[in-house]
């Protein structure tokens, strides 16, 4: 297994019963917060349009990532890019527990540039699975203080000083890249992005891109990490979160989106997130 590390003694938290706990802190910056502990979960292959920072705080995580098997455990931050599909389950007999953290692109583009003095880079991180208990820690602490503080200046003080320190510590900052993947595999991609809530046909796709349906299907497969149509459901899954963050009810985001009704996104949805979109909503509201 890559990105191995393990530490078994932690204590887990003292409910035997999995949760997933969530907050914003928009007032200050565009970011969500997470408080999670699963034993049974596993989440299918999907992805966040967001950078994810997850602290680790107890038991351990097996999870695949750009082609590999990772591990990460007690002390250990994982950390992906934006659109990179990965999954999650359990790697310990009594489960994980960890403090999750999504920043937009936009917050971490800004910090970059500010501690970099360069402009128009992509921030991007190294690797996946980094061990670095003493970040870990000063996440966990800065997750309750932005849950329980009403501080403006203490909150906002807290999250640049340790993200600034997500940044120095593991991040990268390159020319804005090229996509990694064919011209006619981006059209596509981009056509469902565009076009999320429609019915297009892997045919219709493959026309406008010039392939055959087989071969948009294995190639978006090889470079994406996933089919089209697990790619669009996935798509969907992240603009539902939008919808639900702003006040829309689960069925109506599920209409909006082209999911075939509110019981098809609420699978769709808790197989990529572990919640269902109207527990996601309530845990927002708290």
């Amino acid at each position: 297994m890559q990105g191995t590390s393990f530490v078994p003694r932690a204590a887990m938290p003292q409910s035997e019963h999995e949760f997933s706990r969530l907050f914003r802190a928009d007032d200050i910056a565009p970011l969500e917060c997470l408080d999670a502990f699963y034993r049974e979960q596993v989440f299918a292959p999907h992805f966040h349009e967001e950078y994810v920072v997850n602290a680790l705080l107890a038991g351990a995580q097996a999870y695949r990532h750009r082609g590999g098997n990772h591990i990460a455990g007690v002390g250990a931050l994982v950390l992906m890019n934006p659109g990179e599909v990965h999954t999650g389950e359990c790697a310990h007999q009594q489960g994980w527990a960890y403090r999750g953290f999504y920043p937009s692109a936009s917050l971490i583009g800004q910090l970059a540039a500010e501690i970099s003095g360069q402009s128009g880079g992509t921030p991007y991180f190294r690797d996946t699975v980094v061990l670095d208990p003493q970040l870990a820690a000063q996440l966990n602490q800065l997750h309750a203080l932005l849950r329980d503080s009403r501080d403006t200046l203490q909150r906002e003080s807290a999250l640049y000083a340790v993200f600034s320190q997500v940044v120095l510590r593991h991040m990268q900052i390159a020319e804005r890249p090229q996509r990694p993947w064919p011209q006619a595999v981006e059209r596509a991609r981009q056509m469902l992005a565009d076009c999320v809530a429609d019915n297009l046909s892997l045919a219709t796709l493959a026309a406008a891109v010039g392939l055959s349906p087989w071969q948009l299907n294995r190639q978006f497969s090889r470079h994406l990490g996933l089919p089209p149509v697990a790619w669009r459901n996935q798509l969907r899954v992240v603009r539902a979160r939008q919808m639900l963050a702003g006040g829309h009810s689960p069925a109506a985001a599920a209409q909006a989106l082209g999911f075939a009704d509110q019981p098809h996104l609420t699978r769709i949805f808790r197989q990529a997130l572990g919640i269902t979109p109207a527990a996601y909503q309530r845990s927002l509201r708290r």
